[in-house]
């Protein structure tokens, strides 16, 4: 039996036990789950912890695909409070997605903060509510387009009661699909307004 002694011996004790109940880091996440650029959505891995983090939309072309979650991850997928940060390129530049928040068996879940990086220069922040890791409401911005939205959002977009504000414009209103209707046509923020034509009023 080992013998510790002394503060330094109750440090190393500690680690010890830490490490028995921590076990060793999960394994990769299943092939037919892993995420495929421009194909499907799905589970990328932090390197250093093993901890799966799901990650969906990646464009065609995307490469040196990574992932860090600072957070527990007991059966593989990350789980609980914690922060995510993805990194990859595509076209020749780099991007990287980070979430604060809770996460789900590697989903965002709940109240979080989501915020989308080109080179180093945000691009967009969405915090609000999130659920099976889409971002269901909240608030949402684009600073190099001075574009401001508050409300529900859906797959399409903006998705009920809302709030855009646009270089000073304010339009407001229930959003069907990322349409709002106006005296003066169709306003949309995630599609050409062209697509709304069609769209429940």
């Amino acid at each position: 039996m080992m013998r510790i002694k002394g503060a330094r011996g109750l440090l190393v004790a500690a680690a010890l036990v830490l490490a028995a109940a921590s076990g060793p880091p999960p394994g990769p996440p299943p092939e037919s789950e892993r995420v495929v650029p421009g194909g499907r959505s799905g589970f990328t891995d932090d390197g250093g912890t093993g901890c799966w983090i799901w990650i969906g939309g990646l464009p065609r072309g995307s490469t040196e695909v990574r992932a860090r979650w600072s957070g527990a991850c007991p059966a593989g997928p990350a789980e609980g409070e914690g922060r995510s940060e993805m990194t990859w390129r595509e076209g020749g530049k780099a991007r990287s997605m980070v979430y604060e928040g809770m996460l789900v068996h590697g989903k965002a879940e709940g109240r979080g903060v989501l915020t989308h990086y080109e080179d180093g220069q945000l691009t967009a922040r969405e915090a609000g509510e999130y659920r099976n890791d889409h971002f269901v409401g909240g608030h949402f911005e684009l600073p190099r387009q001075s574009l401001v939205y508050e409300g529900g959002w859906g797959p399409g977009g903006p998705n009920g009661r809302g709030r855009l504000t646009l270089r000073g414009q304010v339009f407001e209103g229930v959003w069907e699909r990322g349409c709002l209707r106006t005296k003066e046509g169709w306003v949309s923020i995630t599609r050409p307004a062209a697509e709304c034509e069609g769209s429940p009023t």
